[in-house]
């Protein structure tokens, strides 16, 4: 699959599952990528459920200090994480 194509689909995955997780689907046209997740009411209970859909979703494993609030700010650092994981980065 083309990285591009990839990174828009891990994109919109990340996006359905934060207003899922927020009970709020009509974020979903507000929700940019370098929106702080933080500012659109995810704690750090939501932040675990994110990651567990992710690590289910794309067979990856997060490391206990990977763990850090910086690495769960925006859909855009997720997704980058994630490419990274998925050895699909630059």
């Amino acid at each position: 699959m083309e990285t591009m194509q990839t990174e828009q689909h891990i994109q919109n995955f990340l996006k359905d599952r934060i207003c899922e997780l927020l009970e709020r689907p009509e974020l979903s046209d507000d929700l940019m990528l370098d929106t702080q997740l933080s500012e659109v009411g995810m704690d750090s209970v939501m932040l675990v459920n994110l990651m567990v859909h992710i690590e289910q979703h794309y067979q990856i494993f997060y490391e206990d200090d990977e763990l850090l609030e910086e690495n769960f700010a925006t859909i855009q650092v997720i997704s980058d994480k994630i490419q990274e994981k998925l050895g699909l980065g630059d």
